[in-house]
């Protein structure tokens, strides 16, 4: 589609890193601004969020030297990212959230709070990367790209919707049960069915722990023996009958 989007001799701005980083930069604040709302300290915000980022970039990589690595059969290959370019998405997923979990549990932070802060953020960041991905390699005949940033946009509102909600019914981590479960789907129906399963049978574990309803606990019910009490009632010189 549109791959660069501007060309200066040889500096060039392309599609997908300028969308890449405006996803980071706004759900980078909007983790600060949630971070701040459960009174963590905001320099420990930002670095959590660019360690995640870090991490995130770095498995990504991993993920696709390791998945095509006839191309990709040498250092020079491996290190120059704007030359031999490419990112799996699996990788950027799982090397995001191993990240920020392992952050969370080393500062001692609330955790499901504050993963659910991370929800928030991430779908930002997914929201703003299928959009590059769409001016980078997508076509206006077959545009998924646009279908799943339209399905992560509606998945942020419903979670909106129920971040005020749901702590009537669920403790915290339903929020972050629901994200799985979406994200699942539009994996499963729009990109890949692996993941999408694996997502949304995570989801659907998290939403029964975290709703009270695996692991409740059986109420035993004890058989009451029911005794036949015979008449004890004394002869006042006469028996009744």
């Amino acid at each position: 589609m549109w791959p660069t989007l501007i060309a200066i001799g040889p500096i060039a701005i392309h599609s997908f890193g300028l969308m890449l980083f405006l996803g980071l930069f706004f759900g980078g604040f909007m983790f600060w601004q949630k971070g701040r709302e459960e009174g963590v300290a905001e320099d420990s915000l930002m670095d959590g969020w660019l360690i995640s980022g870090l991490v995130s970039l770095l498995a990504a990589r991993a993920w696709m030297v390791l998945a095509h690595w006839p191309e990709f059969n040498s250092w020079y290959r491996i290190l120059f990212l704007t030359k031999f370019p490419g990112l799996a998405y699996e990788g950027a997923f799982f090397g995001f959230w191993l990240g920020m979990i392992i952050w969370i549990l080393k500062k001692k932070w609330a955790f499901w709070p504050m993963l659910e802060a991370a929800v928030f953020s991430q779908l930002i960041v997914e929201v703003f990367g299928w959009l590059g991905q769409f001016l980078a390699v997508g076509n206006w005949k077959l545009p998924w790209q646009i279908i799943g940033a339209i399905g992560l946009v509606g998945l942020y509102r419903l979670l909106k919707f129920f971040e005020k909600k749901y702590r009537g019914f669920s403790k915290p981590g339903f929020l972050v049960a629901i994200y799985l479960l979406g994200l699942g789907l539009l994996q499963l129906a729009l990109r890949s069915k692996w993941l999408g399963a694996f997502l949304i049978i995570s989801g659907l574990l998290l939403l029964l722990e975290r709703t009270g309803r695996l692991n409740r606990p059986k109420v035993k019910t004890e058989k009451i023996k029911v005794m036949k009490v015979k008449s004890s009632r004394k002869k006042l010189g006469f028996d009744f009958k």
